[in-house]
């Protein structure tokens, strides 16, 4: 008799919440429809999301220090700001 394959237990999840402009809030669910138009699925924009943060995570130091922090600066200066300056 063939044995049940066991699956690997799943992280749970952890719950953020963000706080997003208009504007990002509109390109976030903009990419979650065009990603579900390209898989031929339904896709939630934590998935988007957590898409995004995965290929950041396989990108070297450097190119995340020239690509993405940019941005973040970019924003920072933007005045919708959580946190404190170190």
């Amino acid at each position: 008799m063939a044995r049940p394959k066991k699956n690997p237990p799943k992280e749970p999840p952890v719950i953020h919440s963000l706080t997003l402009t208009p504007a990002t809030a509109a390109t976030l669910r903009r990419l979650s429809t065009d990603a579900a138009d390209y898989i031929g699925r339904a896709v939630s924009e934590s998935a988007v999301i957590r898409a995004l943060l995965r290929h950041i995570e396989q990108q070297p130091e450097s190119w995340v220090q020239a690509r993405i922090f940019p941005f973040v600066e970019k924003e920072l200066e933007s005045g919708v700001l959580w946190g404190k300056k170190k």
